[in-house]
């Protein structure tokens, strides 16, 4: 059975990397080691899906700079369709100072630049990229604008809407979240959203239905190490996730929404596609960098075949 066409929109940035032993406290200076990667959270989740084997098309801004030039190659040479990618004259592609501990945790600190410019207009344009039955799966970091625009389009395209609320913001409204199938947010998220602190499937339980009164069809919460958890109207389940040696958190979300979408896309039911999104997220923190710790559709074949995963109910 041929997969969906799937199609993403979101933010791209030149991610500037320390390594350090540990993440530093207010006012102190550490010694660290600085490496480059392509990141940003649209970019991330596109090039998850294009090592699953998709070819998913995606949208985003940037800069007539080297880092733009360098970015999109990058989009191309994982397999990424970057024929919507808007290049802004004048402009700076966004960028990011990440700091990652020998623990795995990071601090992210982004300057949005050419991203933060996204219109209405550029998301109209855009849209005649989204083929019938389409999955179009959206991040928070573009404008509250520019996002309103694309689930607006929804009513016309007939596109299946997954929304990654991060970084979470104020502005959208509840038309637009009554656009949403699934709202895909993590611990922190779901907390900024609900007011409900997440450290467990119960409270993720809670927290989940206090998002499906916002609007969307279905809530899916990662909660990182623990797992993630899925409530629509009719029903619910929680995964646990696979137990890995953690090197780097940072694109751990985006390699789960990456591949939760491409798995629809490719046809599996939810837990399924939950079940391997999971496998996607684990195997990216045991690798450095963002879109480079992607890991191909082989790697997640044999990564499962040696795992075994526990559905509560």
């Amino acid at each position: 059975m041929n997969a969906r066409p799937l199609m993403f929109f979101g933010t791209t940035n030149l991610d500037l990397c320390f390594n350090v032993e540990r993440l530093p406290t207010p006012g102190e200076s550490l010694m660290g080691t600085l490496t480059r990667h392509p990141g940003g959270k649209g970019a991330n989740q596109a090039v998850a899906a294009a090592r699953l084997g998709l070819k998913p098309h995606f949208y985003t801004c940037l800069g007539e700079d080297a880092a733009g030039h360098w970015l999109l190659q990058s989009l191309t040479e994982a397999g990424v369709c970057t024929d919507a990618v808007k290049i802004a004259p004048g402009e700076v592609s966004g960028s990011a100072l990440v700091m990652v501990g020998d623990d795995g945790s990071n601090m992210i600190v982004i300057d949005p630049g050419a991203n933060l410019n996204v219109t209405s207009q550029m998301i109209e344009t855009a849209a005649e990229f989204i083929a019938q039955d389409a999955i179009v799966v959206a991040e928070m970091g573009l404008p509250i604008g520019a996002l309103n625009r694309l689930f607006e389009l929804k009513r016309d395209k007939h596109f299946e809407l997954i929304f990654n609320p991060a970084p979470v913001r104020p502005g959208l409204p509840s038309t637009a979240w009554r656009s949403v199938d699934f709202v895909t947010p993590n611990q922190t998220e779901a907390f900024e959203l609900t007011g409900i602190e997440v450290d467990d499937f119960d409270s993720a339980a809670h927290a989940a239905l206090k998002l499906l009164d916002l609007g969307p069809r279905a809530a899916l919460i990662t909660l990182g190490a623990q797992g993630a958890y899925y409530a629509d109207e009719k029903h619910s389940f929680a995964l646990r996730a696979f137990p890995v040696k953690v090197v780097d958190t940072t694109a751990a979300g985006d390699a789960f929404n990456g591949a939760f979408a491409a798995s629809l896309a490719q046809r599996l039911s939810l837990s399924e596609a939950v079940r391997k999104a999971l496998a996607v997220a684990a195997l990216c923190v045991t690798r450095r960098g963002a879109q480079s710790s992607m890991p191909s559709a082989e790697a997640v074949d044999e990564f499962l075949k040696s795992q075994t995963i526990l559905e509560l109910e």
